[in-house]
């Protein structure tokens, strides 16, 4: 790396930036410099002087040497990397477009620059906020404050519809990022045109050398093998291998064992899971000749350290590794006898394996992640609490809680909280977890707060935006832990957009005493003008418009355009407070408000689970869309509901749900063959019925008969009673009981075997032949008006005529 002498950087800046290096190199911490300039010139000989000064400190590498973030799609971003290119060279640098930012998730680097001149996404600042290394720096390379107000960013052009313009953003949080710069010691700020410090920072002149604690190798009743215990870096990480060995112990019966690894983001939570994973592939491999893992995640990205820790673990135990590799990403290892593979979570319930492992586990949906433990009898689910993947304590009162309570489920948990790449009390780490509510934790609730709840002492709260996104701290952090507790998914950018959308706004239900106990967003969709509505009917997709845009691709009804309506984002309650009612009083309230803005309807699109389906219908909301395919991560198809406000648009959301219910009926052996049959149901029940009668031959009605009254077979008059249950669910009739409609549903439209729709209903197959026959008679009474097999006599005896 070239030697560059300070220019831009005044000697103030210099003797400041030097004090904040000797106490992050002190202390184990990272500190931050924050550039900020309209000379594109200035902030890059200020970046590569603040980087120069860093190496001349920093003798020992800890990482792998700077790392620079640019925008590959912008010129003037490409241009300040090569003018940095030039300065420092390029040796010891690694230039990463934003692009491709995300693999490197897991590394390690002393230093970075961050270019946040084109973009300032908040998912961005959460991915690198934890690459640095303790005692290193970061250089973030930002405009003016006065032209950062004028410049529309990459993330902010996003969250643009077609009924907003540029002039309508809110910008609020790049003012929550600018001010919580200012706030936070560790962080130092300097314009590079005026060079002035315009923050020092405030970093204490002396403190205590940091030194690692003592890591304790077990030395006796160890299952794994010296050589792995050598590679962790914390006790926490041998705590977990010790815990991991249990996973070597043979399972009896029905018995099935977990293990639970929990910690905040850098932890070394994945590293030592991989490690784990190695060890008992060698072991399991020794006993019995071959070890099959399998390792699962919202996406390949997320088990790069795992299994590249899996892979180092492998190979010092002598293994030969053959790494498998796709689109740049690690997704297998194979060694003699041994196999770690990913692969998504739906595949992941398919597969069969000795162990499987679910890296970021409170990212998926509670359902698959009882998918996998049905499935699998070893299984390890590591996730993270406070950081860019983080889920809060959401995942323990989402999943663990119900785990617990299983009885032939033995689960031992661990919660590491050592950091790996710097030392407790990082002040970047605090600063990013402030900045983006990685750490936002919902409203205690006491017996006073349950009393209120029960009384219904509880309003609505429509709070002014700039008040609530700028100067409520208290409320925000307590809406946004809602969610990350309630929601099974959550990211900086879901911040971002709720703070700088246009179209967005938050709403409350909010206790007497001002805890909010309901958080709710809404999206405006619609009016779509002429044009682009007839786009859209051609295939176009309309920014920001879900309900309308996929309402109107599907069903080519154009006029829905011009109706304008409420999305409900998201809606989460308290988790302590479930089951009280609060979520529907919140419903109730926002279409309150919808109807007195003059809106046409209410929507909402979501996951579909039999509970939260049911939550959306017993409030009145008509299913009108099923995705073809399942989420691969969630495992479940999206739905949309919606509830009209006003007769006009309930003349077209009864003709869609119409539509939508002779499409699902049409498709339930394919897409849908594996769409529960209960949520089945409730969707074909749910949605508005029309006079149907079967369309049947003369010779197809005989041969039905024949079934529901002789001996001959379901299959040889499928295609009978495949039109006999559409015209049933079509006429919203109800004459079957619930048993005989889910039956209906599995064998009939779904075309499953005998044996798979018995296992999911659970009914034994005599009782569900008999069952289906009865099915065959009742609607051949009812539809047919033939009561008894003398009755269908005249079609047992058919005859050309002469």
């Amino acid at each position: 790396m070239l030697e560059v002498k300070p220019v831009i950087l005044s000697a103030e800046a210099v003797d400041e930036l030097r004090a904040a290096l000797r106490y992050a190199r002190r202390a184990n911490h990272r500190v931050m410099l924050v550039l900020l300039g309209d000379n594109d010139g200035n902030l890059v000989a200020a970046a590569a002087e603040a980087i120069a000064i860093f190496w001349r400190r920093h003798r020992e590498r800890r990482g792998e040497g700077v790392l620079y973030v640019y925008h590959a799609f912008y010129d003037d971003g490409v241009s300040r990397k090569e003018m940095f290119a030039k300065l420092v060279g390029g040796e010891g640098v690694a230039y990463v477009p934003y692009h491709e930012s995300e693999k490197v998730l897991g590394r390690t680097f002393d230093a970075a620059v961050i270019d946040l001149i084109n973009n300032l996404e908040p998912n961005d600042i959460g991915r690198l906020s934890g690459v640095v290394a303790g005692g290193g720096l970061y250089v973030l390379l930002m405009p003016s404050l006065e032209r950062l107000k004028s410049i529309v960013t990459r993330f902010q052009s996003t969250l643009l519809t077609p009924q907003y313009t540029a002039k309508d953003l809110r910008r609020f949080f790049e003012e929550r990022f600018v001010s919580k710069l200012f706030q936070y010691a560790g962080v130092m700020i300097y314009d590079v045109d005026g060079k002035k410090v315009l923050k020092r920072s405030e970093c204490p002149s002396s403190v205590p050398k940091f030194k690692r604690k003592e890591v304790s190798i077990p030395l006796e009743g160890r299952v794994f093998p010296e050589e792995i215990y050598r590679l962790v870096l914390t006790q926490d990480q041998v705590e977990v291998l010790r815990l991991m060995e249990r996973m070597y112990e043979k399972v009896e019966g029905d018995r099935k064992l977990v293990i639970v690894v929990t910690a905040d983001r850098g932890r070394g939570k994945s590293a030592a899971v991989g490690l784990g994973l190695a060890a008992l592939a060698h072991k399991l491999r020794r006993a019995k000749g071959r070890c099959r893992v399998v390792v699962t995640a919202p996406s390949e990205l997320n088990v790069q350290v795992l299994l590249e820790f899996a892979r180092r673990g492998l190979a010092s135990l002598g293994h030969k590794v053959e790494a498998v590799e796709e689109r740049g990403y690690l997704v297998g290892l194979r060694s003699k006898g041994i196999e770690i593979t990913y692969t998504n979570p739906l595949q992941a319930v398919a597969k069969r394996a000795d162990v499987v492992a679910v890296d970021e586990a409170a990212s998926l949906q509670v359902p698959m992640l009882f998918a996998l433990l049905k499935r699998h009898r070893k299984i390890v689910y590591s996730s993270t609490i406070h950081g860019y993947e983080g889920a809060g304590r959401g995942f323990s009162v989402r999943f663990l809680r119900r785990l617990r309570q299983l009885k032939n489920v033995d689960v031992r948990e661990y919660e590491m909280y050592e950091p790996i790449r710097y030392a407790v009390g990082d002040p970047v780490e605090r600063w990013a977890f402030d900045t983006l509510l990685l750490d936002a934790e919902p409203a205690p609730i006491t017996e006073e707060d349950l009393k209120l709840v029960n009384e219904g002492r509880v309003v609505y709260w429509a709070p002014d935006p700039e008040e609530f996104f700028l100067r409520d701290e208290g409320s925000l952090r307590e809406f946004f832990g809602i969610y990350i507790m309630a929601h099974y998914r959550n990211n900086p950018n879901d911040l971002g957009m709720i703070m700088d959308a246009p179209h967005h706004r938050a709403r409350a239900l909010r206790l007497e005493n001002g805890k909010i106990v309901v958080s709710i967003e809404l999206a405006e969709e619609g009016p779509l003008d002429e044009e682009l509505a007839k786009q859209c009917a051609k295939g176009a997709w309309i920014m920001g418009n879900i309900i309308p845009d996929r309402l109107i691709k599907h069903y080519k009804l154009v006029d829905f355009g011009r109706f304008k309506g409420l999305r409900i984002v998201r809606i989460a309650t308290h988790p302590d407070l479930w089951g009280k009612g609060l979520g529907s009083r919140a419903l109730r309230e926002v279409e309150e408000e919808a109807r007195g803005e003059g809106y046409d309807w209410v929507g909402a699109g979501f996951g579909v689970t039999l509970e939260l389906l049911n939550f959306w219908l017993k409030n009145g909301y008509t299913p009108v869309h099923l995705s073809p395919e399942r989420n691969p991560v969630s495992g479940e198809y999206s739905a949309l509901v919606i509830k009209p406000l006003n007769k006009e648009a309930a003349v077209y959301v009864e003709r869609i749900a119409i539509e939508f219910k002779r499409r699902l009926l049409y498709s339930l052996a394919e897409p849908y063959h594996d769409l529960g049959p209960r949520i089945a149901r409730a969707l074909l029940r749910a949605t508005p019925g029309v006079p149907s009668r079967p369309d049947l031959t003369a010779s197809q009605v005989g041969r039905l008969v024949s079934y529901a009254w002789g001996d001959m077979t379901l299959e040889n008059c499928m295609d009978c009673m495949v039109e006999m249950a559409r015209a049933y669910f079509m006429g919203n009739y109800g004459f079957l009981s619930e048993e005989q409609e889910l039956l209906l549903i599995t064998k009939v439209l779904q075309a499953k075997s005998w044996r798979v729709a018995c296992e999911e209903l659970r009914v034994p197959p005599p009782r569900a032949m008999e069952l289906m026959r009865s099915t065959a008679r009742a609607m051949c009474a009812e539809l047919l008006g033939i009561r008894s097999e003398e009755e269908g006599l005249k079609y047992l005896y058919l005859r050309l005529p002469a």
